[in-house]
């Protein structure tokens, strides 16, 4: 694999310094909305055939994207912490995914036009209100939005965009969280001392943002980047792990969900859970039967 291959000049795994196990990887909801990268693959599959088949229902080509995404959006923590291994030999995924986008996707240009669009994204805009208050616009006429109820299950837009809500509201309330704070704080003090200005988790991956623009596709600049984004990588996760990072968020949100989530939220989640679990299997039997 060409990223893989890029990437792999990271140092090797140092283990876990004798650290007592934790939580690597907390997220709200109990991970109702994260994915492996083989389930986003399965999910995007079930989902993409049926928007080609509503489609075709409707008098209009779409050809399904085969090839998905590298998955890094679906598995990346959404406070933006780091897991031992994905830090040595991905850092945060940011020249890798520049690199596995030189594989491309199938596009359905040809067929853009404004009919063509209206089937796809709808006409008819309706909204709803979430727990959260948020309103919510969306077209339930359109193939996206009905290929996904088919996909996945009726109710599943609501559902999903519910916990998103949710999920968005938890994380507000534990990154404003005293405890969070002093530990992010001792994590930025981490990186200061070993030579690197960081205010908060998402500093690194703005300043690879900026690196990735001024390679400007350049394969020798890229690959230079990816070395540096490995070694800040590295350095993060020990510097999360130091200030005890994963810990303050697994107790801050332990504590935001028993305040934030009420019976009618609990079964919402539960609901969802249910759905995906049965997308997966659907299309878990289909790979094997396919």
């Amino acid at each position: 694999m060409v990223v893989a291959a890029v990437l792999a000049v990271a140092c090797s795994p140092s283990g876990n310094g004798g650290r007592e196990p934790v939580d690597s990887d907390p997220r709200p909801l109990s991970g109702a909305l994260a994915t492996s990268e083989t389930e986003a693959q399965y999910l995007r599959t079930l989902e993409e055939t049926a928007i080609a088949e509503c489609m075709a229902n409707r008098g209009f080509g779409y050809t399904p994207r085969t090839v998905t995404d590298s998955g890094r959006a679906a598995t990346t923590n959404p406070y933006g912490l780091l897991r031992e291994e994905r830090a040595q030999q991905d850092g945060y995924g940011a020249v890798g995914e520049v690199l596995s986008r030189a594989n491309g996707d199938p596009m359905n240009m040809a067929s853009e036009s404004d009919e063509w669009s209206r089937a796809l994204d709808g006409t008819q805009e309706e909204s709803f209100v979430l727990s959260t208050g948020v309103v919510l616009a969306y077209r339930p006429d359109g193939c996206a939005y009905q290929a996904r109820e088919t996909a996945f299950g009726q109710d599943w837009n609501r559902l999903q965009n519910e916990l998103e809500g949710l999920q968005a509201t938890i994380m507000v309330r534990v990154e404003n969280d005293d405890q969070y704070a002093g530990a992010l704080s001792d994590w930025s003090a981490c990186m200061r001392d070993s030579g690197y200005s960081y205010a908060d988790l998402q500093a690194p991956r703005t300043e690879l943002e900026a690196g990735i623009d001024a390679a400007d596709g350049d394969g020798q600049a890229l690959r230079d980047l990816g070395r540096e984004e490995l070694s800040i990588a590295t350095q993060d996760y020990e510097c999360e792990r130091e200030a005890r990072l994963h810990e303050a968020v697994h107790d801050v949100q332990e504590r935001t969900e028993r305040s934030v989530l009420d019976a009618a939220a609990r079964s919402d989640i539960r609901r969802y859970q249910e759905l995906k679990q049965a997308a997966l299997d659907r299309a878990a039997s289909s790979q094997q039967t396919g």
